[in-house]
């Protein structure tokens, strides 16, 4: 028999943890105009009812925030933590009844749908049953987020399978849940803005504790330390401390045992992290005054950053400042020396593991003919690369584009 004691403890345990208050990101005004736009978006695309099953969209619509979502786990526990909303309607949560305190904790939705912990290979049929039953099914144009990481392939066949099966007439509504989050809101650019400050904080604290002897990830666990402590969140990738020069080949390694001489250069590409929303920004350490050569290779790279912020505005053709661009960098000799590398930039905003890249990006090299423009309200880095990586957020404004980092672009002189 079990010990009543035990019970006991469990119970007020379980009072302290409910009494606990949600952390909610942002408004239920905010949060009820995102959803006025994703339902705009759905009715120009033609999209009835869409099934989100990303966790940044999900995040964005309504503010669920877990660290797993069953996406690469056993066969039988499939990823199918999911919202759906419909275009003329709103919207129902589905999971297990394991997370009801995380969806209490940082969630706004209303309609949500639980499994009970046992039944979870039937967690498919549940959706769709429920969704037949709103009349969301059958014969309406149901979009599926066909290029998110979770579900996965075979669970993403088989959701397709279930809704054909049940009338609907499925189709790729990606783009759909993708394009309302491009354009930032007031609060959205305020939360960037401290991800990046909190980005500049963990580069310092770095600066501040770097010693030759310590090994890559040493020094990856104190940028670690300094992002926490500016109160940073882990981040989608992997934030990378490591020995050598970003694009020389070597701007995805990860951290290792590698010791960090007084003669090397250790490069770093972070982002702060403020409420799920990614500020990027790299830094390059050295023990020893830099060669001249790579002072000026790395000032010749941040001047690209000043034809970006000169010329990037609302309504300007992105191909034009891609010509400019690419002229700048192509007068300078940069694409002979190294013409593998990437110069371009990628949206930043909300991301989970396994990545922080979002959906919009430009690239300089061979982009004279995009013909969108930019606009106000986007967030993006730029990878300014050759040898060196330099790699900023910036942000697009009514009035002006402008860094979020408010760290110069130059080499770090640490311990001594």
């Amino acid at each position: 028999m079990l010990d009543p004691a035990i019970t006991r403890f469990l119970a007020e345990q379980q009072e302290q943890i409910s009494g606990t208050e949600p952390h909610i990101a942002f408004s239920p005004e905010e949060y009820a105009r995102r959803l006025t736009r994703l339902q705009q978006a759905m009715a120009e695309d033609g999209v009835d009812t869409l099934v989100l099953s990303s966790p940044e969209a999900q995040n964005w619509l309504h503010g669920l925030t877990l660290r797993w979502y069953k996406a690469n786990g056993p066969r039988d526990w499939r990823p199918l933590t999911c919202t759906v909303v419909r275009v003329d309607a709103g919207y129902v949560l589905f999971e297990g009844i394991e997370h009801t305190e995380m969806i209490r904790r940082t969630s706004v939705a209303q309609d949500v749908r639980l499994l009970p912990r046992y039944e979870r290979d039937g967690m498919l049929r549940f959706i769709v049953r429920e969704l037949v039953q709103e009349g969301w099914v059958s014969g309406s144009r149901v979009g599926i987020e066909l290029f998110s990481a979770i579900p996965n392939p075979a669970v993403s066949k088989m959701m397709e399978g279930a809704l054909l099966d049940a009338g609907a007439r499925v189709v790729d509504a990606t783009l759909t849940a993708r394009r309302v989050r491009m354009i930032k809101s007031a609060d959205e650019i305020v939360a960037v803005k401290q991800a990046a400050a909190i980005c500049d904080s963990g580069l310092l604290h770095l600066a501040d504790v770097l010693r030759p002897g310590m090994t890559e990830l040493d020094a990856h666990g104190e940028l670690i330390r300094g992002l926490s402590a500016a109160g940073g969140e882990p981040a989608g990738l992997h934030q990378v401390a490591f020995v050598g020069l970003a694009a020389l080949g070597v701007y995805h390694e990860i951290s290792g045992r590698r010791v960090i001489t007084e003669s090397d250069f250790l490069d770093v590409d972070p982002c702060g992290v403020f409420k799920r929303y990614h500020s990027n920004r790299s830094q390059m350490y050295t023990f020893r005054e830099p060669p001249q050569a790579a002072v000026d290779l790395l000032k010749l790279l941040a001047g690209g950053f000043d034809i970006l912020l000169e010329r990037a505005r609302p309504g300007v053709r992105i191909g034009d400042v891609n010509a400019e661009l690419y002229a700048y960098y192509r007068d300078a000799g940069v694409f002979e020396l190294n013409s593998s590398v990437w110069i371009g930039g990628y949206e930043m905003g909300i991301a989970f593991p396994p990545d922080w890249v979002g959906e919009w990006k430009f690239t300089v090299v061979g982009g004279e003919d995009d013909d969108r423009v930019f606009e106000s309200g986007m967030v993006a880095n730029f990878e300014s690369m050759c040898g060196i990586g330099v790699l900023d957020t910036f942000i697009i404004e009514d009035d002006k584009t402008s860094l979020l980092s408010q760290l110069p672009h130059e080499i770090m002189v640490v311990g001594q």
